[in-house]
């Protein structure tokens, strides 16, 4: 294996890790995790993925400076340029949510942002992952296997999949927290009003 295929693996796997492993994972950890300072830890884990992926971003670019194909204007660069992008504002929306949420104790417009960037990206991450596989076969500098191609969709799918079932999951046990709380509001309301 040649240098060049070394460095295109590395890009492939670090980001394949960022996008399929690291950011689904915290993203679950937040949703199904109730313990003092999970959103402390949900931040260290993406921070972690972040970095992983900026490495593996900085690879691509590396890659696309060196090879004699003009890859720039092809859909796997472009879509990573701005997944890299969006994601930069990710951690500045989650300190934003964080701080509004102390203070109002709901979601605020910086939740919504943050949720809805978050899932946007971690879907577009998954997706570019397999379009960066057929990219490699279309060019043939590393032409993955056929085995290598249906391994990233079975994991990347089933992880999407734990992570859509998690938020699924974490909603619902938000809802149903919410609506505790609603209730015994109105009976700390309604006994005060009988005893006054």
């Amino acid at each position: 294996m040649g240098d060049g295929q070394k460095i295109l693996i590395a890009h492939a796997v670090m980001a394949s890790l960022a996008f399929v492993i690291f950011f689904p994972m915290g993203a679950i950890l937040v949703r199904l995790s109730s313990f003092p300072g999970t959103w402390l830890l949900h931040g260290i884990f993406q921070v972690f993925a972040y970095l992983v992926y900026t490495a593996a971003f900085g690879i691509g670019v590396w890659i696309v400076s060196r090879v004699p194909v003009d890859l720039i204007s092809s859909y796997h660069p472009i879509i990573g340029i701005i997944v890299f992008a969006l994601l930069f504002f990710q951690p500045i929306l989650g300190l934003l949510h964080h701080f509004a949420y102390k203070k109002y104790r709901r979601r605020t417009v910086w939740s919504y942002g943050h949720l809805w960037l978050g899932r946007i990206v971690i879907t577009l991450g998954m997706i570019n992952g397999g379009l960066g596989l057929l990219l490699a076969s279309e060019t043939g500098f590393y032409a993955p296997s056929r085995g290598q191609i249906i391994a990233y969709g079975i994991v990347a799918g089933f992880m999407w999949l734990m992570w859509v079932l998690a938020s699924i999951a974490g909603e619902r046990r938000r809802a149903r927290s919410r609506r505790v709380i609603v209730h015994d509001r109105r009976y700390s309301r309604s006994s005060k009003e009988e005893y006054a």
